[in-house]
């Protein structure tokens, strides 16, 4: 039998990140939210923010985190979604 493994070689991890946090009209919110879903249903979405970009690629698979709560005069909704880039290594076996 043999074996063999072919691994391409990985891009240099980089650490990217875009915040943003306002008082918003809930008609903007539910904008930002709809090309959130469409940029899922795509497969790519991009964000920007003064000269700082990024542009994330979320896989069929995700992991989401959803969490509400209520204290006195404050109501909060968090919604995360989480996933891993897929690795770029490739396996190949045969047996000649």
């Amino acid at each position: 039998a043999h074996v063999e493994v072919e691994a391409q070689e990985k891009p240099a991890k980089t650490k990217a990140s875009v915040e943003f946090e306002a008082p918003i009209q809930r008609e903007e919110a539910v904008s930002y939210f709809e090309t959130l879903v469409a940029g899922l249903k795509k497969g790519s979405i991009h964000l920007r923010q003064n000269d700082e970009e990024l542009t994330l690629t979320p896989p069929a698979q995700l992991e989401v985190k959803v969490k509400a709560s209520r204290k006195k005069d404050k109501e909060k909704l968090s919604f995360e979604i989480v996933w891993r880039t897929a690795n770029a290594s490739e396996l190949l076996i045969s047996s000649e």
